[in-house]
């Protein structure tokens, strides 16, 4: 297993920082049970953003980037990209934020549904959900989205899909055993 720090300079790679993240990363990667609940979490996305319409996703291994603007290092476990997540439209605003609402908290809900023991990853959907929310405000105006409420909302549904469609969680667990080698792990 490895994380890929191509994108760094060897100055980077020497400093202390460097050092300990990439210490805690391969910790958490080696721990007993956590490659199966990052795979799940990230099959779990892929899943939900198919039922939005996506069906290009791009796997990315682990691996610590640099911030341009501020040189900040940012560790990244593994994840995947959906290339053609579909566009809101405006008419339609309210199902699309649902389905990204979903989507964004499928992983995170399938992880601890397997048993994972913290947050299933939360965090940084959550932010990128929030992302989401704050770009639909600026750009259609005059509209209000309850972040938290939408997102609770999300989570009751995608654990009630779970429990109403058991093939669902076969199919992404299916897609966590395909995605586990195009991530390195």
């Amino acid at each position: 297993m490895t994380i890929d720090t191509s994108g760094l300079s060897e100055e980077q790679k020497a400093t202390a920082e460097f050092k300990s993240m990439y210490a805690g990363m391969m910790r958490q990667l080696n721990a007993p049970g956590f490659i199966p609940f990052l795979c799940a979490h990230e099959a779990a996305h892929v899943v939900y953003y198919r039922m939005m319409g996506a069906t290009q996703f791009k796997p990315l291994p682990p691996r610590i980037t640099c911030e341009a603007k501020t040189g900040k290092l940012i560790p990244h476990l593994a994840a995947v990209e959906i290339i053609d997540k579909p566009p809101c439209h405006g008419e339609s605003w309210q199902h699309w934020l649902r389905m990204d609402a979903r989507a964004s908290v499928a992983g995170s809900v399938v992880a601890r549904k397997l048993g994972s023991t913290d947050t299933g990853g939360e965090e940084g959907d959550r932010l990128a959900f929030n992302d989401d929310c704050a770009q639909l405000v600026a750009h259609f105006g005059g509209i209000s989205i309850n972040t938290d409420w939408l997102w609770a909302w999300a989570q009751r549904s995608v654990e009630k899909d779970l429990e109403e469609f058991p093939d669902r969680m076969e199919s992404i667990q299916t897609l966590a055993l395909e995605l586990r080698p195009q991530f390195g792990l």
